[in-house]
């Protein structure tokens, strides 16, 4: 899903969570007493010994609203505690054959026109504890049940011009009916803080019955079932919505208090840059760890657990770690459970067949690969006057960078080169073939040089030389980006070009870009579903304004041709729309691809269960710790 600065992922490649307080939980048993359930007569169920899972995380969380959601941080933490009415089988592969329901009693029964869904919600689906909700009698906060009418209000939420919800918004507007025509009633007809504007009713979202949601769209959308397995449309209760916005004055929530989810895990704490803490949910409904999985896992040891009710992990403590090498240390010592590998100690720990070296293996600890479906790009601002009048600047630059020296040197060889905008795990990628100029060609690059400069120089945007002005590239801040900086120079150098590279925070990059203030960028993309779809919307033009095309790009063919694939299904002829309009990006060079990543993370043996998921997210529910073996290794309990 969303845009991610390409090293957010590599640092932030686990979670952590803490209950209770912050300072006092570095004491072992500090979560010890933690409420797992409640008996028939009301008391709560105490756990002697708390299992906490510890980690950590190195990007920014920008929200904890389902709404507002639109980076891979910030939906690792979010699925902990806000579901969708579907997702994927936490081991079956390939994601796309193996959508499961989580929320929704059963798969949505279609129109023949393809344009009704009608979805069953499941009974038995209660909300955490919330003062939304009102106190018992024995001062407890009270729950209720999940209605359709939630999910209703969540897609109203979506669709609300008073809230910033670019990407939920994104992937719907236009779809449902008068949906579109309530953002603009929300705009014209109410304030910021009227939220008598969520009792409207809209044609293409209704609630038949509490259980029943009904879905109308305005033409047909075969990505609807994957879009449904997101946590963006979470399920939200009125009650928090009149409760929360008009103590906090926000048109989003913004606290852990204010939090009104269905999955496994509270959120506790939530000090951005500091702690992050989840516990266990005590009125989490029967969910049980699959009982099925692929060719393999039982070898690995990934159905011990078949059928049995989840979650194992009590607490989850994420620490704010923005150096990749403090949070290594962190896994050496012991004190948290899982790691990445840091660029510059990944030779030690790695053998050339990239597998563990026989010594950390005797260390007890063991090693999970997956190539994620991720493309990380460098982004040519195409309403740039010098950029966006040049492709051949832009195709000078794609042939004159080394891609594989940069997965090299930046990524020790964790990943390989991109050469279209599909990733290579998804169908299209192999038909659509490499681009013509994501290659390293130096004699090419400088020919298209010329070819740049004389396509500027009419336009007068050359500078006092005849050269083509310095370049500005925007990046974030992070543990040795000026290495990243220094080799992007290196490559522009190489054919001429002039570079200046200014380092930012994540939320001043991503203001930047919002804002077309960037003229080169670093970015990337991780998929939100699997459908090359989800890759091509990022360049339609009418996306510029809904904040998915961040690269500006516009082309009438290109706009047309996804128009008429955005509602086909799977046929040998969206096949062939996909081979060309891949290579209209291709030709038109709106990104430089650089690679898809191939994460490499680390466990000690007393975690079990792991299985790196490519797509779907809120998996924590099924890892297990085991609390007596990592207290006799040493590890933190």
């Amino acid at each position: 899903m969303k845009w991610f600065y390409i090293i957010a992922i590599l640092a932030a490649v686990g979670m952590v969570v803490l209950p209770l307080t912050y300072l006092k939980a570095e004491k072992e048993g500090q979560f010890d007493g933690l409420v797992i359930g409640y008996g028939e007569d009301g008391r709560p169920i105490r756990k002697d010994k708390a299992v906490v899972y510890y980690d950590g995380y190195g990007a920014a969380i920008r929200s904890i609203d389902p709404i507002t959601c639109g980076d891979t941080s910030s939906a690792g933490i979010q699925s902990n505690f806000y579901e969708g009415l579907y997702s994927y089988h936490y081991l079956k592969r390939p994601v796309y054959e193996n959508l499961v329901c989580v929320l929704a009693a059963e798969f949505p029964k279609v129109s023949d026109d393809h344009l009704t869904y009608t979805i069953r919600i499941r009974p038995d689906v209660k909300y955490q504890r919330n003062p939304c909700f009102g106190t018992e009698a024995d001062g407890r906060h009270k729950t209720r049940t999940v209605r359709a009418r939630d999910f209703v209000l969540a897609f109203k939420r979506c669709a609300d011009f008073h809230v910033n919800a670019q990407l939920s918004w994104a992937l719907i507007s236009g779809r449902i009916k008068g949906l579109d025509a309530y953002r603009d009633k929300t705009e014209k007809d109410f304030k910021r803080l009227d939220f008598l504007r969520y009792d409207l009713d809209v044609e293409g979202v209704r609630a038949l019955d509490d259980q029943t949601l009904q879905i109308k769209l305005t033409e047909p959308y075969p990505q609807l079932k994957y879009v449904l397995a997101m946590a963006l449309y979470a399920p939200i209760p009125r009650e928090a919505v009149d409760y929360w916005m008009p103590r906090t004055g926000l048109t989003e929530f913004h606290k852990p208090e204010s939090v009104v989810g269905t999955g496994p895990y509270l959120l506790h704490a939530f000090k951005p840059k500091n702690k992050i803490i989840l516990v266990r949910n005590p009125d989490f409904r029967p969910d049980f760890y699959p009982a099925e999985g692929e060719a393999g896992d039982e070898e690995m040891e990934l159905l011990a657990d078949a059928g049995k009710r989840v979650p194992f992990i009590d607490v989850a403590v994420f620490d704010w770690m923005p150096q990749d090498y403090s949070a290594w240390m962190m896994f050496l010592s012991k004190r948290k459970d899982a790691s990445g590998i840091p660029e510059r100690t990944f030779e030690f720990v790695i053998t050339p067949d990239k597998e563990l070296t026989r010594k950390w293996r005797q260390r007890h600890i063991y090693l999970r690969k997956a190539w994620s479906p991720s493309v990380y790009w460098i982004v040519f601002n195409m309403e740039d006057p010098i950029l966006g009048r040049s492709k051949a600047l832009r195709q000078a630059i794609c042939l004159a960078y080394d891609v594989e020296s940069h997965i090299k040197v930046l990524y020790n060889d964790r990943g390989k080169r991109a050469v279209n905008i599909i990733p290579s795990t998804f169908p299209g990628h192999k038909e659509a073939g490499a681009g013509p100029y994501y290659r390293l060609d130096l004699a090419a690059a400088r020919e298209k040089i010329e070819e740049a400069k004389n396509e500027l120089g009419p336009a007068m945007l050359l500078d006092e030389y005849g050269e083509i002005p310095e370049l500005t590239l925007d990046m974030s801040q992070y543990d040795r980006a000026d290495k990243f900086g220094e080799f992007v120079k290196q490559q522009f150098r190489k054919i001429g070009l002039r570079l200046k590279v200014i380092y930012n925070d994540w939320p001043t990059l991503q203001k930047k870009v919002d804002n077309k203030q960037s003229q080169i960028y670093t970015m990337g993309w991780h998929a939100d579903y699997p459908d090359a779809e989800n890759f091509f919307q990022l360049f339609y033009s009418p996306n510029i304004d809904k904040g998915t095309n961040n690269s500006n790009y516009k082309n009438e063919e290109f706009d047309r041709l996804y128009e008429r694939i955005r509602t086909m299904d799977e046929t040998p002829e969206r096949m062939a729309l996909y081979v060309r309009m891949s290579s209209i990006i291709n030709e038109d060079c709106p990104v430089l691809l650089l690679s898809e990543p191939q994460s490499f993370v680390m466990y000690y043996d007393w975690m079990s269960n792991v299985k790196l998921h490519p797509i779907g997210y809120g998996y924590l529910k099924y890892r297990r710790i085991d609390y007596d073996l990592r207290k006799k290794l040493g590890g933190r309990n």
